[in-house]
């Protein structure tokens, strides 16, 4: 649980069995009206993939070969530390065909494992290894894992909590991205060349792609603060683009968390998604127009888009982000009903479309969505896990499957040599650790009237907060912020949200709302409560606006 808080809290820090019979649903995207009819997806077919009666599904990716790579338990090895199988298969269950069996050491101060298959078809990467297998992962006549060497001031660093948390693969089979997990509740990314040595995998030219930016002094007004330019940190999810971009959980634009495009050539970073609610990862397709997005929009029960629904700087609100995850994720995960994907996108409709929601692959309130999501090479179908409601214990977990039944993929975009010349890069990687600082006071200045006092501190017990007072901020001369959001969190006891905030101007709307969460642990993780607090309101009231829409937190009552 403590990896994932971390990784929460940074996504947009500054301010990161036995499977049953094959199921199968016909859902279909209605585009007749679309004006984006070349970008439709049309029908499409999700199904559960079987597997043998003995294997207790973990994990499972698509290879760029378009075989299916599980790692399983079995009731023989269920209780032998960290002993693993891996096996290839077909997507149709055909062809199973174990390829490793046995214990894998896995370094304390790490994600655990991750399985990234490399282009090569011969390798896949796990974090603290490279698995490889000979002649190829389709018919493994010999396997080996090769220890990876992470720099040694990442590793012996006090300040880092975790070397990687999540870890991936650029397709020129060399570059590899990974998040790193900070003491202080805070994250960054790197990117190296992994280079195999005689009996290891070492990363060279080694760069940090994110470096934390402190709000700074406005050396022009005195009492004035200048926010960061930059919230690149968040966890890594894919190379796209041919190598030389990232899709990457962050913020650009909006307080809750979103899925964005990060630039390697350039400073560009591009949303994804632009949904009020929780949109955290996107896994592109072979042609980069299509994407899977883990995403609550789907689950008006769950949603959090009262607290995302009104536009306002990404800094002053984003803070909420942790607790949302919690309430929004894990805890759909362990209790409450409610949907968190995944959701078929048309990149290019839900990057310009509002609105925009694309196409529901859950099919089984019973079931809901965990990592990883991949796709076929074909790019006409992809996969991703599911997990029994109530029983995330990593033992009760199927494999799921969408065809696209009329979708004609274009050209998978070729690969490149991913760059080294990161404009924004550094490789003294010092710069992780040496200049972060969670508390913040000062006045910001908007671009055209009035300011934000803003104030934020936390705590090493997993508690802190933040208060935004906003007075006739504009950063546009058209639309003006006046009122307040604040948010007390004690993720060890209960965590208070409140806003009474106005916009005005061409798109007027507003806030006012008080939100109330139960500790992140225990049975109910996140529970929004109701009951009456010591002022004789209820812990959780109100009410958001904007464009036409009203949001009540009544709504999520459970």
């Amino acid at each position: 649980m403590k990896k994932r808080i971390v990784s929460v809290l940074i996504m947009l820090s500054l301010f990161l069995s036995l499977v049953p019979p094959t199921l199968a649903a016909d859902l279909s995207s209605d585009l007749s009206s679309d004006k984006h009819n070349s970008n439709s997806i049309g029908r499409v077919k999700v199904s559960t993939i079987s597997l043998p009666s003995y294997v207790i599904l973990q994990d499972a990716t698509y290879t760029y070969s378009g075989k299916v790579f599980i790692s399983y338990k079995t009731a023989d090895d269920l209780n032998t530390t960290d002993y693993f199988n891996f096996a290839v298969l077909n997507d149709d269950g055909t062809d199973f065909k174990l390829i490793f069996s046995g214990v894998i050491p896995l370094n304390a101060r790490s994600g655990g494992i991750r399985y990234m298959p490399f282009q090569d078809n011969k390798r896949v990467l796990l974090g603290d290894y490279v698995f490889e297998c000979m002649p190829n992962l389709n018919n493994c006549k010999s396997n080996k894992l090769v220890p990876i060497t992470y720099p040694t001031s990442l590793s012996t660093d006090p300040h880092i909590s975790s070397v990687w948390s999540e870890i991936i693969i650029a397709p020129d089979n060399k570059h590899m991205a990974w998040t790193i997990l900070l003491s202080n509740y805070t994250a960054g990314q790197a990117i190296g060349v992994l280079s195999r040595k005689t009996d290891s995998y070492v990363l060279e030219n080694v760069q940090l792609l994110s470096k934390p930016e402190p709000f700074v002094n406005d050396p022009n007004k005195p009492g004035f603060i200048i926010p960061p330019t930059s919230t690149r940190g968040g966890e890594v999810k894919q190379f796209i683009q041919g190598g030389n971009a990232l899709s990457v959980v962050g913020a650009k634009d909006y307080v809750t968390a979103d899925s964005v495009i990060q630039d390697l050539t350039s400073d560009k970073v591009t949303h994804i998604t632009r949904t009020p609610g929780y949109d955290e990862t996107t896994i592109f397709s072979p042609d980069e127009r299509l994407g899977m997005v883990m995403s609550t929009r789907f689950s008006k029960q769950t949603d959090p888009a009262i607290f995302g629904i009104l536009p306002r700087p990404a800094y002053a609100g984003s803070g909420i982000n942790g607790i949302l995850y919690f309430y929004s994720v894990a805890g759909v995960r362990t209790f409450r009903s409610g949907d968190i994907g995944p959701a078929l996108i048309d990149i290019d409709r839900s990057m310009n479309e509002p609105g925009y929601q694309g196409i529901n692959l859950s099919t089984d309130e019973n079931w809901v969505y965990h990592s990883p999501m991949s796709w076929h090479p074909d790019g006409k179908s992809a996969m991703w896990i599911e997990g029994r409601r109530g029983l995330d214990d990593d033992l009760h977990k199927r494999l799921q499957k969408v065809n696209l039944l009329d979708y004609k993929p274009h050209k998978t975009v070729p690969i490149k040599p991913t760059t080294d010349n990161i404009p924004y890069a550094t490789k003294d990687l010092t710069k992780l650790t040496s200049s972060s600082n969670g508390n913040v006071q000062g006045k910001i200045a908007g671009k055209k009237s009035g300011y934000i006092d803003y104030v934020t501190t936390t705590t090493p017990n997993l508690s802190g907060k933040s208060e935004a007072q906003y007075v006739n901020f504009s950063d546009d001369g058209v639309n003006f912020y006046n009122g307040y959001e604040k948010y007390n969190y004690n993720y060890l006891s209960e965590s208070v949200y409140e806003a009474n905030l106005q916009l005005t101007g061409k798109q007027p709307g507003e806030m006012n709302l008080r939100a109330t969460f139960s500790s992140i642990l225990g049975d109910t993780p996140a529970r929004l409560l109701f009951e009456t607090a010591a002022d004789g309101k209820p812990k959780s009231y109100g009410y958001a606006a904007f464009k036409g829409t009203t949001l009540h937190i009544e709504d999520l009552l459970e």
